[in-house]
């Protein structure tokens, strides 16, 4: 019987679209829902794996499945860290402009409506601009960075096991079944 293929192909692009997914303005989005591109993520890398398969592999197990889908949760977290810090040093804070611009928005509407008074919308908006600064410190990278290394594998893992559900199975070849 041979050995299992090397997981660190399958470990690579699983962390790439993990830490794109998770790091690019707009499409980070995604993870809004469920945190699917870490899902996916996941997903990808076990079915990368799973083709690497032959005949002659012993089979894949959900213990496999669990390794290679938490190393490329971290690498993921590491990637999308960097991603977003490239972005917002060449680009500034994209997704806060985004959400400064919602929120200055439905404040003026529930101000026009008279449910805010001023008072309010300033101390919103000073709010909003203390956040902006302190998304911009080594200090909040590295938190961001150490939430996204207990996070992405977690979720990370849960789409690997979706994944070893759908791709892991082998067929039985259709010798083995009876013939009538």
């Amino acid at each position: 019987m041979m050995e299992k293929p090397s997981k660190q192909r399958a470990v690579l692009f699983g962390g790439l679209v993990i830490g794109l997914v998770s790091g690019i303005p707009g499409l980070s989005l995604l993870n809004c829902c469920c945190c699917a591109g870490i899902l996916i993520g996941g997903a990808l890398a076990v079915y990368l794996y799973k083709e690497e398969f032959t005949p002659e592999t012993p089979p894949l197990e959900s213990s496999d499945v669990l390794i290679l889908s938490f190393i490329a949760g971290i690498l993921g977290a590491v990637i999308a860290t960097a991603v977003s810090g490239v972005v917002s040093t060449f680009f500034g804070p994209v997704e806060t402009e985004f959400l400064r611009k919602i929120m200055a928005r439905v404040t003026d509407k529930l101000a026009s409506q008279g449910a805010l008074q001023q008072n309010s919308i300033d101390e919103i908006q000073n709010q909003l601009e203390q956040a902006v600064q302190e998304k911009l410190t080594v200090g909040s990278i590295l938190r961001s960075l150490i939430f996204s290394l207990i996070i992405y594998p977690i979720f990370s893992m849960l789409g690997g096991l979706i994944g070893f559900g759908i791709f892991g199975k082998k067929k039985r070849p259709s010798n083995d079944y009876p013939h009538a």
